[in-house]
């Protein structure tokens, strides 16, 4: 190498300053050294991506933290438009900051650039959080439609650890708390105890949204199985013949089973479907949840209301009947009996309790339990 070539050199790489992909990212770092060819060459054509403009620079960086990779090998194309140099720094900063997936994952990107001839050539170096979950683990929506659905299935398998990447999503970190609850509601019998969840949102361009949901059942595993084993053997209905029963008589018998097997409470602690169906005590919520369970398995559509009694909180179900709905509250049945808490009409029910009418389906039936009696 000439003097003159070897000066020149000296001063280029003088004039750049080690830096990374952000000068607020103290962890990164940039490297430009001149190319020396290997000894033997360890990556094959498909590991490399070739790139053209910046935005084909930002999308082959995604494209390796999505996979999770360790590493990856950018070629800017010989008629890149734009300054390899300056395009890395600022696509680094974009991918670690303005993606939601790579600001949950990605801890740390560094990269080397090497002259190559007439053309440049970097290798990308991506660092994982640790807290993070794997590429695998992770669930991929595109709209938050479906996050819903997978809140059930989670509760199902009774997972306690969620992380969904939803591409457009209006959602709040709150209306993710409040989602779990109403899908718990809805599937009372699905885990002993209410599940709490703890959410961590995650933004990126537009609506994009990452969730880290972590769910609290305040049980251990094995207290959790325990309980579902205790839920599971619960038989409301057996030697009954449901199938030849109408539907008011299957709704009939799902309040009877619980005002025959169910006693009074009003602690805080007795507020579920096991509460109500296993140990045989439970304020309204529970004996609603359990009310809820027991419709189910007799094919009837029901729903728990929280209102009012009289000026003070209750919980109550309408269950669907023959096409209409009707206000049940087992509560005050086991307390007083069923006239004028089961199957009660909305103008019927309202002189003794309050509820947001435009929460609930309006509840028109004409039928009363003494008519199923006859």
């Amino acid at each position: 190498m000439s003097r003159k070539l070897f000066a020149f050199i000296l001063t280029a790489a003088a004039a750049l300053t080690l830096c990374g992909c952000s000068g607020w990212f103290n962890k990164e770092y940039l490297s430009v050294k001149d190319y020396v060819p290997p000894a033997q060459e360890n990556y094959n054509s498909k590991d490399k991506i070739n790139v053209r403009n910046f935005s084909g620079l930002r999308q082959a960086l995604l494209r390796f933290a999505y996979a999770g990779e360790s590493q990856g090998r950018i070629v800017f194309d010989a008629s890149y438009d734009g300054d390899p140099l300056e395009d890395l720094a600022s696509a680094c900063w974009q991918v670690r900051t303005q993606d939601a997936l790579c600001a949950y994952c990605v801890e740390n990107i560094a990269y080397e650039l090497t002259k190559i001839v007439t053309t440049d050539e970097a290798t990308v170096y991506f660092s994982y959080s640790s807290f993070c979950e794997s590429a695998d683990n992770i669930v991929h929506l595109p709209f938050s439609y479906g996050v819903e659905s997978t809140l059930l299935e989670t509760l199902e398998n009774r997972d306690r650890k969620l992380v969904v990447l939803v591409a457009s999503s209006s959602y709040t970190a709150e209306d993710i708390e409040v989602l779990l609850t109403k899908v718990y509601r809805e599937n009372p019998t699905l885990v002993p105890r209410e599940p709490k969840a703890s959410v961590n949102m995650y933004s990126g361009t537009g609506s994009q949204r990452l969730y880290e949901i972590s769910i609290n059942y305040g049980l251990t595993a094995e207290e959790m199985e325990q309980r579902m084993a205790a839920l599971r053997a619960v038989d409301a209905f057996s030697g009954m013949d449901t199938e030849s029963l109408s539907d008011g008589q299957r709704a009939l018998a799902a309040c009877q089973y619980l005002m025959d097997n169910c006693q009074l409470s009003t602690a805080a602690a007795d507020n579920t479907a096991y509460s109500a169906l296993v140990n045989h005590l439970a304020n309204s919520e529970g004996i609603a949840f359990a009310y809820t369970e027991l419709c189910r398995q007799m094919k009837l559509e029901c729903s728990i209301v929280y209102g009012q009694r009289q000026w003070q909180d209750r919980c109550w179900n309408i269950v669907r009947i023959d096409g209409n709905c009707y206000h049940v509250d087992v509560y005050e049945c086991i307390n007083s009996g069923l006239e004028g808490s089961f199957m009660v009409n909305d103008e019927d029910f309202w002189g003794n309790y309050r509820w947001d009418v435009a929460s609930y389906p309006r509840c028109t039936g004409e039928l009363s339990y003494k008519e199923l009696m006859n």
